[in-house]
């Protein structure tokens, strides 16, 4: 990665960015400095939190982005803000260009890198709002975008977790106790979270609802089951809120034990959640 030559020239120009946008130039002055949490909460908002972002706060964040300082590494995030600075054009665009093109190569695995490096103007980030669970005594899960910390007999339990990409819309995380009966009486702990994603970087007007669940054991959570595709719809932008009960169900089936289902008329599916071992 060629971030310094990008910061050389900053340095240049820093007396264009100081008279066109201050608080662009004190993230810059920031970053410089080596105190990387206050460029990412100088930056942000100048880079993602306005209609007009401004593509030298978006170079810079992108290469907090790209380095894990003062924020979570998150490549997939960087290569998305490095695409929206590299237009329109300015001095920084070369290496914007060029930084994308080597952070595409490193996903040239993935179903289509440009889904990984669209800018920002095109499929904006979406991540994960933040939850907090009181499971029982002593025991509670705070989840975010990066991570999971679950709280358990006086001990906390932090791993992390990805939960934001490009074009993404996410619901808010529900949780989900259920009482069962077997093989043993007891209240069991479920996470799930609702994803709206595109079903591909260019159509912009195809959405289709994933959902995952989890369930949260002592001081682990662990996936139980998942589907890509509940519904998909046809819209500008998905619904802001959707009845998810009617498309899946997390319930105690008729002998006592927790179980998942889909109510999908034409494809009803489930499965027995069988417990986790150790317990």
């Amino acid at each position: 990665m060629r971030l310094f030559h990008g910061i050389a020239l900053a340095v240049v120009l820093a007396p264009t960015i100081v008279a066109a946008q201050t608080t662009t130039f004190d993230g810059v002055q920031a970053f410089l400095g080596g105190d990387y949490e206050a460029a990412a909460r100088i930056l942000k908002p100048l880079a993602e939190g306005t209609s007009q972002p401004d593509p030298i706060a978006q170079f810079f964040l992108a290469s907090l982005y790209d380095s894990g300082r003062g924020v979570a590494r998150n490549r997939l995030r960087a290569c998305s803000l490095y695409a929206s600075a590299a237009s329109p054009a300015h001095a920084l665009t070369p290496q914007a260009m060029d930084i994308v093109q080597t952070i595409a190569e490193s996903f040239a695995a993935a179903p289509a890198a440009a889904a990984v490096c669209a800018p920002s103007t095109t499929l904006p980030w979406g991540q994960a709002p933040p939850a907090s669970f009181t499971l029982g005594a002593g025991h509670w899960v705070r989840i975010d975008a990066a991570s999971t910390t679950i709280g358990f007999e006086g001990a906390e339990h932090r791993t992390a977790a990805s939960r934001s990409g490009p074009g993404i819309v996410f619901l808010p995380i529900q949780y989900t106790p259920v009482d069962v009966l077997s093989p043993v009486a007891m209240r069991r702990h479920f996470i799930q979270s609702f994803v709206w994603h595109r079903n591909g970087p260019t159509d912009l007007s195809t959405w289709s609802l994933g959902w995952l669940l989890d369930e949260v054991v002592g001081g682990e959570m662990f996936m139980v089951a998942g589907d890509p595709r509940l519904i998909t719809i046809t819209a500008p932008q998905p619904p802001a809120a959707i009845a998810t009960s009617r498309l899946v169900e997390v319930r105690v089936n008729a002998t006592g034990e927790a179980e998942w289902g889909i109510t999908d008329p034409a494809n009803a599916r489930g499965g027995v959640i069988p417990l986790k071992g150790g317990r």
